[in-house]
């Protein structure tokens, strides 16, 4: 499982830099080991929500179930009327819907939100992979834009998710390097 995380997260870094290309980019990489019919990247920072939408058909819920999310990391609906319940109405015929939050700056919140029609569909989704993707995705999507207290050495806003990327690829190659070489052990 974690070779398959690495292999997504060097997938999604190589995608072209467009949010749509990278949306689109996600999407395949998720839909190989989950399938989903809905699915967007929630963040909110300074009272304001962006909605970056990976497959249609959430109808704006998305700000709604990044409240019902709280402070916990995973709210996992299984059933249209759990949904309902929470007085959501996620789309024509979706029935389970899975929140991660995903990591951000004090001054924000977000979180990815992945549905489907059929219920219970995300009882057993690898929850690792799928944050560790979207967090990447974050990254991705938001690293042009200054972060809150984020400032380089002339004082200027920087760009930390470049350098976070950087060090991501840095540390994915050691950890290839390390994974080939107990392949070879092994095979000794």
């Amino acid at each position: 499982m974690f070779q398959h995380t690495i292999q997504d997260v060097l997938g999604l870094c190589e995608a072209d830099d467009s949010p749509k290309a990278l949306l689109a980019a996600f999407r395949t990489l998720v839909a190989a080991f989950e399938p989903i019919d809905a699915c967007e990247l929630i963040l909110r920072r300074e009272g304001k929500i962006r909605r970056f939408e990976v497959e249609a058909g959430l109808n704006d819920i998305g700000g709604a179930l990044l409240d019902a999310l709280g402070a916990e990391p995973t709210l996992r609906i299984d059933t249209a009327a759990d949904l309902a319940a929470l007085g959501l109405k996620a789309g024509d015929a979706l029935n389970s819907v899975l929140v991660l939050r995903l990591a951000t700056d004090e001054n924000a919140t977000a979180a990815i939100v992945l549905a489907h029609r059929r219920p219970w569909s995300f009882a057993a989704t690898p929850l690792s992979r799928v944050r560790t993707l979207a967090n990447v995705l974050l990254r991705l999507l938001t690293r042009s834009e200054p972060r809150p207290g984020s400032r380089d050495s002339t004082g200027q806003a920087g760009d930390e998710a470049t350098a976070e990327i950087a060090g991501l690829r840095t540390r994915i190659a050691s950890l290839e390097d390390e994974i080939a070489g107990l392949r070879g052990r092994k095979k000794n």
